[in-house]
């Protein structure tokens, strides 16, 4: 897949740094068996959480600490 909108993503979570630590870790939950939250056509965890990001449901908090909403 291809993620041409990072750009809103960077703005939207506090830079490139940021949305790599919070998509590593989510992809790391992904890969652990923790389930989608939200609808995606695919079952690659970066898609997954690419599309949780841009849908609000991911993010860091203060501390860095991975964050979702149910």
């Amino acid at each position: 897949m291809h993620y041409p909108d990072l750009e809103m993503l960077y703005e939207k979570h506090g830079g490139k740094f940021r949305v790599a630590v919070l998509l590593q870790r989510r992809v790391q939950q992904l890969v652990r068996g923790d389930k989608k939250l939200v609808a995606v056509d695919s079952d690659n965890p970066m898609d997954i959480a690419v599309a949780e990001a841009r849908a609000g449901k991911i993010w860091l908090d203060e501390s860095d600490d991975l964050k979702s909403q149910n």
